[in-house]
């Protein structure tokens, strides 16, 4: 599992977090506007992750390791 920050395993793993948290924010709160608020925010935090994981992706951090820990001077 690639755990850097343009790996799909952080990608994964904080999705898979927030999809429990959705769970259990649908099987234990009475709908209502604290859920619906809830369901809000925990959307907001799953888009920001796909946005975070898609800009790392564009910056170059996908490069391999060797090619980062060159050592030129």
């Amino acid at each position: 599992m690639d755990l850097s920050p343009a790996g799909t395993g952080r990608m994964g793993i904080a999705l898979v977090v927030l999809a429990v948290l959705g769970l259990l924010t649908w099987q234990t709160m009475e709908a209502g506007k604290y859920r619906s608020l809830t369901w809000i925010l925990l959307a907001f935090f799953a888009v920001r992750v796909v946005l975070g994981w898609l800009r790392s992706r564009k910056m170059g951090y996908e490069e391999s390791t060797r090619n980062r820990n060159r050592l030129d001077v």
